[in-house]
């Protein structure tokens, strides 16, 4: 982590992402809209087409965000923070409700894939050749623990005001963009567009097998991972524990997710096959701990799902973007969260009705047993996964460009060194993955 932190560029990122990761709001919420005296079927409802707008958004967002360069993504997700939640904070009508949660499925669409790619091709511009796992392991293990501070201390500001949670925020988020300014663009990441180039990049794209495996173990992962999490508070309130108590677990799971995260920055190569299975295996394995204990639940087993998860996500995070070419890389996280969206849309509703109607124990084992079919599916994906590094190709130019020493893959030359090329002629790779409201 030290390599990582030598860099100016990653630790301007990582405090960054660190005010941008808070989430005051995930514990109190549904509280809040409750108290605005909104009934719960309308609260319910907004939930619903926030759902569904962030799923629809994921494709056309991502293309954008892969179009208009690094930085203005990253500075258009911060930006897109202020306003969201001082929209929030500003909710009095159902047509405002309606309008703010839809402003935050476009940007939890955007907060797919513009922070990942922005920081892998950060480590790959910065001059001190920093190693992206690090870079990764640290961000997730700082993006974990504002999550964890954040969650401890979201009851706190809503008993002092029940707008604070949404009005600070945003006040970070503000903070965030600012740092954002004095990050560097990555050079040559705005590309011109055109339907029949982005069409070619996707192409590319699909009929790389590397990333259509980083895809299916993405949205297996996600799928599996996040659905889960659906039975905390019902965990929660079948113990009998108290909202002090339930905060405790969260943060518990949160703390275990740090170390999962740092752990990953250290998985070399040769071991991400281990990792990876391992991830899976462990989720696994505290689901069928919940269903025969549920009492040793939220200090035992949560906490190792949750380290297991970040374990996961971090490794993939980072193979997914050694495999998929700048041109589409945002795009492809996009992908994997709109698909995993969609069976999320199902099991999380389902596993909260067998809650409510038999037990906690028993969804959790249910949700176990259609894990063994997730997890033997992962298995075989990532048994074809290569132990040693992956040498990308290059993104090639046109036939009139020449190869450039020292440039970034896919970076287009600029300047004295050739004329534009034709969007049109653009190809993709030649031969060749949050808690929600």
């Amino acid at each position: 982590m030290r390599q990582a932190l030598r860099s100016r560029a990653v630790r301007t990122f990582a405090v960054a992402q660190f005010l941008l990761e808070v989430q005051f709001w995930f514990p109190i919420w549904l509280i809040y809209l409750l108290d605005l005296g909104f009934p719960l079927a309308t609260a319910v409802l907004a939930d619903g087409v926030f759902r569904i707008v962030s799923v629809a958004c994921e494709f056309p967002v991502g293309v954008l965000a892969d179009r208009i360069g690094r930085r203005r993504a990253y500075l258009t997700l911060a930006g897109g923070a202020v306003l969201t939640f001082a929209a929030i904070s500003q909710v009095r009508t159902v047509q405002t409700l309606f309008a703010a949660w839809v402003l935050w499925a476009v940007l939890w669409a955007l907060s797919s894939g513009a922070a990942s790619a922005y920081l892998y091709e950060l480590c790959l511009q910065d001059e001190l050749e920093i190693s992206p796992s690090r870079a990764f392991g640290l961000v997730r293990a700082v993006g974990s623990g504002s999550v964890l501070l954040s969650l401890l201390a979201a009851g706190y500001l809503y008993k002092t005001e029940p707008t604070l949670p949404f009005t600070v925020t945003a006040g970070l988020a503000a903070v965030a963009f600012l740092l954002a300014l004095t990050l560097p663009e990555i050079a040559g990441s705005r590309v011109a567009t055109t339907l029949t180039s982005v069409a070619a990049d996707i192409r590319a794209a699909v009929a790389d097998v590397r990333v259509r495996r980083a895809v299916w173990l993405g949205v297996l992962l996600l799928l599996f991972g996040w659905s889960a999490r659906i039975l905390f508070q019902p965990l929660a309130l079948e113990l009998g524990l108290s909202a002090q108590v339930t905060g405790w677990m969260y943060a518990a799971f949160a703390a275990a997710s740090v170390l999962g995260g740092l752990l990953a920055g250290y998985v070399p190569v040769p071991r991400r096959r281990v990792a990876l299975t391992g991830s899976f295996l462990l989720v696994l394995g505290t689901l069928v701990a919940v269903s025969q204990a549920e009492r040793l639940g939220p200090f035992l087993f949560l906490p190792v799902m949750g380290f297991g998860y970040a374990l996961g996500t971090t490794v993939l995070e980072v193979l997914t973007n050694e495999v998929t070419s700048r041109r589409v890389r945002a795009l492809v996280f996009g992908v994997v969260a709109s698909l995993a969206g969609v069976g999320i849309a199902v099991a999380r509703p389902g596993l909260g009705i067998l809650s409510e109607q038999r037990s906690t124990g028993f969804a959790a084992g249910v949700w176990a047993g259609v894990g063994v079919v997730l997890v033997l599916l992962a298995v075989w994906q990532i048994r074809r996964i290569r132990p040693e590094p992956d040498v990308r190709i290059p993104e090639l130019p046109s036939p009139g460009y020449p190869v450039v020493p020292g440039r970034l893959p896919g970076e287009q030359p600029t300047g004295g060194d050739a004329e534009p090329r034709d969007p049109a002629g653009a190809v993709g790779d030649q031969g060749a993955e949050r808690a929600d409201p």
